[in-house]
C-alpha cells in the first residue's frame, strides 16, 4: 500500500476527505484532484500543488495514519490510478471513462458473500443459465454497496458532468447478474439497443434532446471484471452526440460486432472493482449470448440524473428497508448523507428553462418486484 506512484484518498472518521488547496488543508465531501495523495517515505504529498504533510503515525495493517494538521486518526484507501480531472476530461470528450479502485478485493469478496446468501434465500427459483436477474434491495444488506455508490471521486465527476450538486439516482442501486449462456450460445438475438433514462422514447418533448445540458449519466460498478467472454456491455463509441436513440434497423437481425450496421460496436472492458461511467445517451446493449465463460458476471447499476428528473422506478420500498436495517450504523456520516440525497430525498422542482419531461411510457414498477429494464 505504499507505492510512491500510487494515489490514495485520506478521510476522517466522519468520511470527509482531506483536501490540499492553496498550501492549506481543507475537508471535502467529494474528491477532486486536491483530495489525492502520494505517500513518499513518512510524508503525504498532494497530487496537485506543493503541499506536503508529515505523517506522525502510520498503521498500514489498519490502513490508518495521523498528520499534525488534522486531529484524530485518518483512514487511507486506494485512490484511482488517474487524476479525477483526467477521467472527467475523457468522459466529456469520449462519452465514457473507467474509474478504477472503487471497490477493493476485500470489499468485493464480502459483497459476493452477502449477494450469494440473498440469492439463495430470495431468488432460489432463478435458472442457472441464459439472461439475467436483478436484486434491488442491496442498500438494506450490503454496506459495501453503499460505500461504492457514494464513492467520492465518482460523485465529484458526476457533479461536474451534470453541472449541478443536486443529483439523484432514478432507481435504487440494481445488482444485475448476467448468467452463463446456454441456449443463447451461438445465437444473435434481436433488439436490446437503447439509450438510458431519461433518454427513453416519450420522455422529452417531441423526443428532442437538448445538446447544451447533460441530463443523465450511468455509474455502473463492476463486481466481476467486464470482459469480452462474459457479456461485457456492447456500445457504440460516439453515439452520445447523435442526438437520438438507436434506429429500428439497429435492433433488427441480431448484433454481429464489426459487421454491417454494427461495424463500430465495441464492448466495455474494465477490471473488477472499477466503475464504468458513461453518458446516458450512449447506444448500448446487454449481450447475454456472449457470456461464454461459464460463470456469472455481476455489476451494480446506477442511473444518475439532476434531482428534478422524475425517478423511473419507485424508490420508496427499498428506502424503508434501508432505514429499518442496521446498514446506516455501518456507514460514515458522509456516506449516510450521500445515500440520503442520492436514494431517499424527494424530487426537486423543475428549474426554469428546463424541459417538461413526461412519465416514462412503460408502467412504473414497484422496486421490489423482479423487473427487466
Amino acid at each position: 500500500m505504499t507505492r510512491e506512484d500510487a494515489f490514495y484518498l485520506c478521510r476522517n472518521t466522519e468520511g470527509e476527505l482531506i483536501s490540499g488547496r492553496d498550501g492549506a488543508v481543507f475537508l471535502s465531501s467529494v474528491a477532486s484532484d486536491e483530495c489525492l495523495w502520494r505517500m513518499v517515505g513518512q510524508r503525504l504529498h498532494c497530487a496537485v500543488g506543493d503541499l506536503s504533510l508529515a505523517l506522525t503515525a502510520l498503521n498500514l495493517e489498519q490502513k490508518t495514519c495521523e498528520v499534525s494538521e488534522v486531529s484524530g486518526a485518518l483512514v487511507l484507501q486506494q485512490g484511482p490510478s488517474r487524476l479525477p480531472s483526467e477521467l472527467l476530461a475523457e468522459l466529456q470528450s469520449q462519452g465514457f471513462t473507467i474509474l478504477d479502485n472503487v471497490m477493493d478485493a476485500e470489499a468485493i469478496a464480502q459483497f459476493k458473500e452477502r449477494a450469494s446468501a440473498t440469492r439463495a434465500s430470495n431468488h432460489a427459483d432463478e435458472t442457472p443459465g441464459d439472461g439475467f436477474f436483478w436484486m434491488m434491495d442491496g442498500l438494506s444488506w450490503s454496506p459495501e454497496l453503499c460505500r461504492a455508490v457514494t464513492h467520492p471521486v465518482a460523485l465529484w465527476m458526476m457533479q461536474q458532468y451534470l453541472s449541478t450538486e443536486e443529483f439523484h439516482t432514478c432507481h435504487q442501486p440494481v445488482i444485475t447478474t448476467a448468467k452463463p449462456a446456454d441456449s443463447l450460445l451461438g445465437t444473435y438475438p434481436e433488439g436490446g439497443w437503447h439509450s438510458d433514462y431519461p433518454y427513453h422514447p416519450g420522455v422529452f418533448p417531441n423526443d428532442y434532446w437538448p445538446e447544451t445540458t447533460h441530463f443523465g449519466v450511468q455509474f455502473n460498478i463492476c463486481i466481476n471484471a467486464f470482459e469480452a467472454d462474459n457479456a461485457a456491455t456492447q456500445f457504440v463509441p460516439g453515439s452520445h452526440i447523435l442526438g437520438k436513440g438507436p434506429s429500428k434497423e439497429f435492433n433488427e437481425g441480431g448484433t454481429r460486432m464489426g459487421e454491417g450496421i454494427h461495424k463500430d460496436v465495441r464492448q466495455y472492458i474494465a477490471p473488477a472493482g472499477a466503475a464504468l461511467i458513461y453518458d446516458s445517451r450512449t447506444w448500448h446493449r446487454a449481450c447475454y449470448e456472449l457470456n461464454v465463460c461459464g460463470e456469472d458476471r455481476m455489476a451494480i447499476l446506477n442511473a444518475i440524473t439532476p434531482a428534478w428528473v422524475r425517478p423511473m422506478i419507485d424508490k420508496e420500498p427499498v428506502r424503508q428497508l434501508y432505514i429499518d436495517s442496521d446498514i446506516p450504523d455501518a456507514l460514515t456520516e458522509r456516506e449516510r448523507r450521500d445515500i440520503k440525497r442520492l436514494c431517499h430525498s424527494p424530487m426537486l422542482s423543475r428549474p426554469e428553462g428546463m424541459p417538461l419531461l413526461s412519465e416514462r411510457a412503460a408502467k412504473r414498477i414497484n422496486s421490489l418486484e423482479r423487473i427487466r429494464k
